[in-house]
């Protein structure tokens, strides 16, 4: 099949990005010709379609934009017309079967759906969180706690702007809650979307209770492969990004009580406050390489992903798994659908530092119980979480809204 797929960053900004990077490489390996879609952000991956790329224009506050482009850029996440033009040059170049979008809001915009429509191809798009439904992406009321139950219900988004949920800024708020408003209520974005593809059940549930409705959408886990194990060291790791909902705080917490040392490997906004507090057995690497990164969960006790918002099946839980570490995790979002507990790793509630205390203490004092775990995980990845799994459903998938 031919495959256009589309994404507003052409690097690994995060999991979204490790997610569509690897389903390229797998679509490729198994004989399908594959064509990008994205900005010109200055960190991009080298592409054979760069030309086609649309300019980048950073819409935060420190993005360094004069008045004028400032409103080009919010003029932009409502309708991108320079993406538009250039993405139909793109369809019209390669011929595709069937385009599958990534994240595209507040950068390429639902400008390039339309024009798939146009000229008659299909699209299908995975949902990495939860923009679609809710402006704030993340389902955290004020910027800081879960939105549970969920506010934005239907095309009501104004409990976004009354609760500051974007960035806590009245402004910010009324921008994302109005994009969300006049995308679901006025284009109907779903009608532009032949299907969706969620990576978790729980994704799913959020998008029925939401009033999503008209589109299927397909539950198709994220995978990765299994990897090679190693020695094990005496230091549990935390790899992500130091935001105040990824939990930070708490795994640190949680090993000064038991005496371990903790090693967090990611950069983010938090990082400064964080290493002002942090006791001596809590070691910062910064941002790592993927490979650096996966070299320090071969050898670790155990991952911890102690997550205080709505993950939706997040990649730090399969990587630990892939090369056999058991994972202790916060029992919340799509994290459940992954580990189970007491058999690859151990759930806790978010937040808990004494329950994260208590897993840490109970892995470290019995070594045999922690390998078990992680060769359980190890397991569970090779039947569930496989790459041959994953392109297996990813091409039913196409192929069902080829037909």
């Amino acid at each position: 099949m031919r495959v256009l797929v589309a994404n507003k960053f052409w690097y690994r900004r995060g999991g979204l990005e490790r997610v569509m990077f690897d389903e390229i490489a797998w679509l490729e390996a198994a004989g399908h010709e594959v064509a990008h879609f994205s900005t010109t952000h200055p960190e991009n991956q080298a592409s054979p379609w760069s030309d086609y790329f649309v300019p980048y224009l950073e819409l935060g506050a420190d993005g360094g934009l004069s008045a004028r482009g400032k409103a080009v850029a919010v003029a932009r996440m409502f309708y991108n017309r320079e993406a538009a033009r250039r993405f139909a040059r793109l369809i019209d170049d390669f011929r595709p079967d069937l385009v599958h979008v990534h994240g595209i809001h507040r950068q390429l915009s639902p400008s390039i759906l339309e024009v798939a429509r146009r000229k008659g191809v299909p699209v299908v798009q995975t949902l990495h969180d939860y923009h679609v439904v809710c402006p704030a992406d993340v389902l955290l009321l004020d910027d800081s706690t879960v939105c549970e139950p969920q506010r934005c219900i239907g095309f009501n988004y104004l409990p976004c702007v009354r609760h500051r949920c974007v960035r806590g800024s009245l402004g910010a708020s009324a921008l994302s809650a109005l994009e969300t408003y006049w995308r679901n209520r006025f284009l109907d974005y779903r009608s532009l979307v032949a299907a969706f593809i969620s990576p978790t059940d729980f994704l799913a549930r959020v998008l029925g209770k939401s009033g999503w409705r008209g589109r299927p959408v397909c539950v198709l886990r994220n995978s990765v492969p299994v990897a090679d194990t190693g020695e094990v060291e005496d230091y549990f790791l935390y790899a992500g990004r130091l935001a105040r909902e990824k939990g930070v705080h708490t795994a640190m917490e949680a090993a000064a009580k038991v005496g371990v040392e903790l090693v967090i490997a990611g950069e983010g906004s938090l990082r400064e406050r964080l290493e002002a507090t942090a006791p001596d057995h809590v070691r910062f690497t910064g941002m790592l390489p993927g490979g650096q990164v996966e070299e320090l969960l071969r050898h670790a006790l155990a991952a911890v992903v102690p997550s205080e918002w709505f993950e939706n099946g997040p990649m730090a839980v399969l990587e630990a798994m892939a090369v056999g570490r058991p994972v202790i995790a916060s029992r919340i979002g799509g994290i459940p659908e992954q580990v189970r507990d007491g058999v690859e790793g151990i759930l806790v509630e978010p937040g808990d530092v004494a329950g994260f205390a208590a897993a840490m203490r109970r892995l470290a004092d019995d070594r045999s119980r922690a390998d078990r775990m992680g060769e359980a995980g190890r397991r569970r990845i090779a039947e569930a979480f496989s790459p041959a799994r994953h392109v297996e459903g990813l091409v039913a998938t196409y192929q069902a809204v080829c037909r």
